[in-house]
């Protein structure tokens, strides 16, 4: 019993002649831009890391901290005021203050 596993004479050859390089494209001058092109037709996406924007703040005085403790529903009366107004908790206070004239 003769193994035969495809490579005989009465096979069918394999056709090659309309395989052909692919077309360098213009930005393929360098290994990276190659590797990078690959990926992207692979589905990869990048692992490079994102660039993060500092904050820029106005510069400020020195902050503080008070704790309060106040029933629950001063608290909430505080909070929603902060809420509607879309100030911070220290925005608020010091226009409440301002308000009451202190």
């Amino acid at each position: 019993m003769t193994r035969d596993l495809g490579f005989g004479e009465g096979e069918r050859k394999l056709d090659v002649s309309k395989f052909a390089p692919r077309e360098a494209t213009p930005d393929a001058d360098d290994n990276a831009t190659l590797g990078d092109g690959a990926a992207k037709r692979a589905g990869f996406t990048s692992r490079e890391p994102v660039e993060r924007v500092a904050r820029v703040r106005k510069p400020s005085q020195p902050f503080d901290q008070a704790f309060v403790r106040a029933p629950i529903d001063v608290i909430n009366r505080f909070k929603r005021f902060c809420n509607e107004t879309g100030m911070s908790y220290g925005e608020a206070l010091d226009e409440l203050m301002r308000r009451a004239k202190v």
